[in-house]
């Protein structure tokens, strides 16, 4: 049986929590494979509809940060 991965997407600010993540990318940390990055311009004005399409398109988890 194989080990369970849940696929997260993480719809993140582009003025401080991307800034953060590209930081953690140039400092060679490594983030699991499942994890998806989609990059905003404000966490504030993200729609519900596009978090309910990202589950109904096979996402376990979702991280909304800003």
């Amino acid at each position: 049986m194989e080990e369970f991965k849940p696929k997260i997407v993480g719809f993140l600010c582009n003025w401080c929590t991307y800034a953060a993540a590209d930081m953690a990318g140039a400092a060679k940390t490594k983030l699991p494979s499942s994890f998806n990055v989609v990059r905003i311009m404000c966490s504030g004005r993200v729609d519900h509809n596009l978090l309910l399409t990202t589950f109904f398109n096979g996402a376990d988890g979702i991280l909304v940060a800003g």
